[in-house]
């Protein structure tokens, strides 16, 4: 595995691991192996949390991957805060850029915002690739945002029939999402599989017989500093399109 943000990968492994492994295929059996062990206990908290919030979704991470990254609950502006994260090379137009780390919790805020709305049920593409696009750790993103995203929709009275989801198409729509928030992508993707509320007993098994949810972390990952000028023109565009997002002055900056 090439990202290596921390610049430290022959000493202390993948992303700093507990257990200092690089072997790609061992450093996903592991950390899927760690995940699936805490699924129960990160459901059990989001379920008792009476207001979802930033702080929310950080704790899950920690929850979930604690046993095998050190750094687990910690997000990108806290780790890197210099680097950009993207999914493909950013000289591709078609790379996912994933939102710049000082902007990272008000990305999520957005999100929750957006899922308290009474259009949520009807618009679940556009919550998801917002919390996506937040994209706050360095890994194990997707099924972090995917625990607190049936949490989301449980409190709305619905559910996500996900067994029935394509991975490829799937994550082919959630990265045009990104790229273009709001624009129907995923909504239209994921509207067909919208069912009644479930209960939350069902969701372990679920959760852990979904396969490439960790698709936007593992594969074609880069990044760049944050100065680089390519970088920052990169962003001017991608405020654009999130323009409904809400950003600090200094964001313009």
């Amino acid at each position: 595995m090439s990202f290596d943000p921390f610049g430290d990968f022959e000493t202390a492994g993948y992303l700093q691991n507990l257990l200092g492994l690089k072997d790609p295929t061992d450093v996903k059996k592991t950390e899927h192996f760690t995940f699936e062990l805490s699924i129960e206990d990160a459901l059990s908290y989001l379920a008792q949390k009476k207001i979802l919030d930033y702080d929310t979704v950080r704790e899950v991470h920690k929850i979930l991957f604690g046993g095998f990254y050190p750094w687990a609950g910690k997000d990108r502006s806290e780790l890197v805060p210099h680097l950009a994260v993207f999914k493909g090379s950013h000289h591709d137009p078609r790379s996912t850029a994933f939102e710049q780390p000082a902007l990272i919790s008000m990305a999520v805020d957005y999100a929750f915002k957006l899922a308290a709305n009474k259009t949520f049920k009807g618009k679940p593409g556009e919550v998801m690739g917002q919390l996506a696009f937040a994209h706050p750790f360095l890994d194990g993103n997707g099924r972090t945002i995917l625990l607190v995203f049936m949490e989301l929709c449980y409190r709305a009275g619905f559910a996500i029939n996900w067994s029935d989801t394509s991975k490829d198409d799937y994550l082919q729509a959630l990265s045009d999402e990104i790229r273009e928030p709001s624009k129907g992508h995923l909504d239209n993707y994921l509207k067909p599989f919208v069912v009644g509320i479930s209960s939350r007993d069902e969701w372990p098994e679920i959760i852990g017989g979904i396969r490439g949810l960790d698709g936007l972390d593992k594969e074609d990952i880069s990044y760049e500093n944050m100065d680089n000028p390519e970088v920052q023109q990169i962003y001017k565009t991608y405020r654009a399109h999130h323009q409904d997002t809400p950003k600090p002055p200094e964001a313009d900056g």
